[in-house]
């Protein structure tokens, strides 16, 4: 009853009135920032990304082919540490990336039949002094017709023998960094040190404290970063442009505003089968910056600058924005109250130098057009997905 009671009462409250559900008002949409073709930057977001403009500047610089490129240290600059004898590792003295010098220990072995090299040689030194004092006795007697000759030639031998066994464990010893001149009875040694045969970094470390090694066994490896390089990709059909002295322009795909400079110094006399293309090799500029942080086998983008360049349309590298495999510019269609709106043009890239590139734009621009000089990326990253205007 009680039920039904309270349905009849919202009944009559619902035949009294009509009922009106409670709306919760949904906030507005962020900005979108395209308008068809073009991209739409609000003034705040403008003024954040310090936008300037610009045209073109006339400039000789030559064409630029680009190409790929790595950096890499060649194997003649990779230094292999390893025993020249059988023993177990008693201690690493240096680690994973570590800076060392060349001829600094890297790797301590232990040993312990090393003694027996040591035994025999201090056992011969001392027979040698009692050989050396038989054969001048026999020579004396030798020559005052005292003693056989065959006496004398035996001792003889017998030196002889003695003096070539003690060069030969001597050599023994020095191999294995032990040196005979300084050796006793109470300085014996059981342990061989590794030491680094270059300059650089270990780059590898292939073995640890206890370890057993045999001879060859590689326990580190030491690579000398000085000689890091570029090594550019030229496919065969572009061979004949590409020549030693040329300049080069390198960059990093994941920061393409920033280049490095270098120069060819070396061509590869070989075609590679696989890629129909050689290997020129470019040596960095001393003193660009942020090499320090280049590591071997990192990919990089060069343009070489190959002759036959003239005077051309120019931008600074920071106005040519890479997405994907096509370069593109942004200029300035419109602005009003709402903000600057751009059009995204699509570019030929051309030579490079001092921080500039020739361009070529698709399609032809108006007089006095105003070209993003800087923020374009930021223009870019608000205009992903735009299409460039047809």
């Amino acid at each position: 009853m009680k039920n039904t009671f309270f349905i009849l009462i919202i009944f009559a409250a619902f035949s009294c009135g009509k009922y009106e559900p409670t709306t919760t008002e949904k906030p507005e949409a962020e900005a979108i920032h395209t308008s068809g073709d073009l991209i739409h930057l609000t003034p705040d977001q403008a003024k954040q990304a310090g936008l300037a403009f610009g045209g073109f500047e006339q400039k000789n610089i030559a064409e630029g082919l680009r190409v790929n490129a790595e950096l890499v240290v060649h194997p003649e600059h990779i230094a292999q540490v390893t025993a020249f004898s059988d023993g177990s590792i008693a201690e690493l003295k240096t680690s994973l990336n570590a800076t060392v010098s060349k001829g600094q220990v890297l790797a301590v072995i232990r040993k312990p039949d090393l003694l027996d090299l040591q035994q025999q040689f201090l056992e011969n030194k001392d027979r040698l002094v009692f050989l050396k004092s038989e054969f001048d006795r026999y020579k004396s007697l030798k020559e005052a017709d005292a003693t056989a000759s065959k006496n004398f030639q035996k001792a003889e031998s017998d030196l002889r023998a003695a003096e070539t066994t003690a060069a030969v464990l001597a050599a023994k010893l020095r191999q294995h960094q032990i040196n005979p001149e300084r050796l006793t009875a109470q300085n014996l040694s059981t342990q061989l040190t590794l030491v680094s045969p270059v300059s650089g970094i270990v780059t590898a470390i292939r073995s640890n404290v206890g370890a057993a090694v045999q001879p060859g066994t590689t326990v580190c490896e030491v690579t000398d970063l000085s000689q890091l390089h570029a090594d550019l990709w030229v496919f065969e059909k572009d061979i004949l442009k590409v020549k030693i002295g040329q300049r080069v322009s390198l960059s990093f795909p994941a920061d393409p505003t920033r280049g490095y400079p270098a120069t060819i110094y070396s061509l590869d006399k070989v075609l590679d089968p696989t890629k129909r293309a050689i290997r020129a090799h470019a040596k960095l500029d001393a003193g660009a910056g942020g090499q320090s942080n280049f590591v071997n086998g990192a990919f990089l983008e060069a343009s070489i600058a190959t002759t036959g360049g003239g005077a051309g349309n120019a931008l600074p590298e920071a106005a040519v924005v890479r997405e994907g495999k096509d370069d593109f510019i942004y200029i300035l269609e419109k602005e009003n109250a709402d903000g600057s709106f751009f059009k995204k043009i699509k570019v030929i890239k051309g030579g490079e130098a001092d921080g500039f590139v020739v361009v070529t734009p698709s399609k032809a621009l108006p007089e006095g057009v105003k070209i993003v000089l800087k923020g374009a990326y930021y223009v870019s990253a608000q205009g992903a997905g735009v299409a460039e205007e047809e």
